[in-house]
């Protein structure tokens, strides 16, 4: 009889419990930018509004929203605040030390290293000082995200300066070493890095993903070295994906549109278990005969689990609408499974608890 009556207690409560629906799982897939630095500005209370009704599942800031330290604290936490108790508020920026603007010292930020000053000048302990005050910083301000740090190789034959300046260097111990300096760092300081590019990045590097590159010639499988050895010490959460092409991996797809790189390499063969990003959609990085639909979908189907977007709007439109019914539109006509995004969904608030996990943890 008690049996009887647990199993019942049991039934009721699943029934009752609130089920999340298709729109609210691909509403988490959503990263987006915004216009604002305060709570009072146009744009802000629209992308509050957003992540309240849970359309959204993390923002993207730039240098349109950092003034100092204190603004972006009262900025981010009012942000926060907005979102669902079980499910944390991404806040990201893409902060590698190779751009001193985005948390300049005249912001009241620590000093930034771009990756190569911080391998040929700076010693172990230097690096752990550094990076622990650039990470403090900006976990002062808020953010508990960062799409960094870099682990290309950078070519053996020296090649552009802006390569060198965002890469450590061409060996793969040299890379690991300090990138791993670099994701201790946020990790302490309550933050989750967001490591990139997978599997490389070759000419975006150093173009700002202006152009299509194809990376097969620069490409050896010595990239992947730090890949595997990050996974393997359990220090990576989240990756970044390139837009290069690299024949040797997949003859016919830029990486982040290749099923064979993110679901056969990274996910099956190299056991990698966290959460996929992808980011500018809208540059010329990507083959013009793709539309920003077909790009949004494609990303998806090979395995893509956030979108990041630096901008709200785009041709007119929102994108968090936007993108919301390009996926919807996409499940129901069967060119995404809803397995698919439930997937996403899950590892997306596994991603999400461990945010809440390490804020608590910060300072």
């Amino acid at each position: 009889m008690k049996r009887i009556f647990l199993l019942t207690a049991l039934c009721l409560s699943l029934a009752c419990a609130k089920s999340t629906s298709l729109e609210e799982m691909i509403a988490q897939m959503i990263v987006i930018g915004f216009d604002g630095t305060k709570e009072s500005d146009k744009w802000v209370e629209q992308v509050a509004k957003d992540i309240k009704r849970e359309k959204i599942g993390g923002v993207f800031l730039t240098e349109k929203n950092i003034q100092n330290v204190v603004q972006l604290k009262k900025l981010t936490d009012y942000l926060k605040a907005q979102a669902p108790a079980d499910a944390a508020l991404i806040v990201a920026v893409e902060h590698d030390g190779s751009d001193a603007n985005l948390f300049s010292l005249k912001k009241g930020f620590a000093p930034a290293y771009g990756a190569n000053e911080i391998a040929t000048s700076k010693d172990v302990n230097e690096t752990a000082s550094i990076y622990d005050a650039m990470c403090s910083s900006m976990a002062k301000g808020g953010v508990n995200v960062n799409l960094a740090p870099v682990l290309d190789l950078q070519r053996k034959i020296a090649g552009n300066a802006k390569e060198s300046e965002r890469s450590y260097a061409s060996y793969e111990e040299i890379v690991t070493t300090y990138a791993l300096l670099f994701i201790d760092a946020m990790y302490r300081n309550g933050m989750t890095p967001v490591v990139k590019y997978f599997p490389y990045a070759g000419a975006n590097l150093w173009d700002d993903f202006s152009s299509r590159a194809d990376a097969s010639a620069s490409w050896r499988f010595e990239q992947l070295k730090p890949y595997y050895d990050l996974i393997a010490y359990d220090k990576i959460d989240a990756v970044l994906m390139s837009h290069a092409k690299i024949n040797d991996l997949d003859p016919k797809e830029p990486s982040l549109f290749s099923k064979t790189i993110i679901q056969n390499l990274l996910r099956d063969k190299m056991h990698f278990k966290g959460v996929v990003f992808v980011h500018n959609l809208r540059t010329d990085s990507l083959p013009n005969t793709l539309d920003f639909k077909q790009r949004v979908i494609r990303s998806v189907q090979a395995g893509g689990d956030i979108l990041v977007f630096t901008n709200y709007f785009a041709d007119n439109a929102s994108m968090p609408f936007t993108v919301q019914k390009i996926l919807l539109d996409a499940v129901r006509s069967g060119e995404i499974s809803q397995a698919s995004i439930e997937q996403s969904y899950a590892r997306i608030l596994t991603f999400k608890k461990n945010l809440s996990k390490r804020g608590s943890y910060a300072y």
